[in-house]
């Protein structure tokens, strides 16, 4: 096992630069209140309580960059808590967060990034252990379920039937080793091609083998309009249960 599973310095970059266009509305849904809370403070809040002395990237679109800033403050004033401007693709927003995440000297062998979707509030600390111990062990490790749903692969006007029990649908946090994220952005932008839809599928064309750990269906991220009636049910739950 590495030394880095024993003594984690885990660095939590979240990605909230989308514009949210598919969503509807003016106001990003990351920004927007669940419950008591901006759907973008959920993560952040559960990664701190699991540790406290981490460290937090958080990338805002640059139309609500001051605004973003406010709120993530307000929550959090105690935090070792650092802001950028995304570009406007999730690829884009990762070129943002590495340079920043250079500029701070964290890429390096001492730290682990886990970078997750702003947009997927309900991650729970097992998961985020899971993928942080998973991702310092190994350099790079993505978090996933299987799907349970039938699934085919297009080719041209064809297309036939895959093996579910192969494929399995992929969530974040996706966490990295310093060092491994350093060498592969040394190798390959994440701009370099627009068929990465997130860092795993890029640090993978880089040439790392990325392993896949659990995780968990309530982890799920808000898209469309029905995803957001889907966590007001899961959050009443909750409640209820506690």
């Amino acid at each position: 096992m590495h030394s880095l599973a024993r003594d984690l310095r885990p660095v939590w970059v979240q990605l909230a630069g989308g514009s949210g266009v598919r969503f509807g509305g003016t106001l990003p849904k990351q920004f927007r209140r669940l419950g008591r809370k901006p759907v973008l403070v959920y993560a952040v809040e559960t990664f701190l309580e699991l540790y406290p002395e981490g460290i937090v990237i958080v990338v805002l679109p640059l139309a609500h960059f001051r605004y973003g800033e406010r709120l993530l403050r307000k929550a959090f004033p105690h935090a070792a808590l650092y802001l950028t401007v995304g570009g406007p693709t999730r690829s884009g927003s990762t070129e943002a967060a590495l340079t920043l995440l250079e500029d701070l000297e964290l890429l390096s062998q001492e730290y682990v990034m886990a970078f997750h979707d702003a947009v997927r509030p309900f991650v729970s600390k097992e998961v985020i252990k899971r993928a942080i111990e998973a991702g310092a062990e190994s350099g790079a490790a993505v978090c996933g379920i299987p799907v349970s749903f039938s699934v085919r692969l297009v080719e041209g006007e064809a297309s036939h039937a895959i093996p579910r029990n192969r494929v399995w649908e992929v969530q974040t946090p996706q966490v990295f080793r310093g060092d491994i994220l350093r060498e592969a952005w040394r190798r390959l932008s994440p701009l370099s091609d627009e068929s990465f839809t997130d860092e795993g599928s890029w640090v993978e064309a880089a040439g790392f083998t990325v392993r896949l750990v659990a995780g968990e269906p309530q982890n799920l991220k808000l898209t469309y309009p029905m995803d957001w009636e889907v966590a007001r049910s899961w959050l009443k739950r909750q409640k209820t249960s506690s």
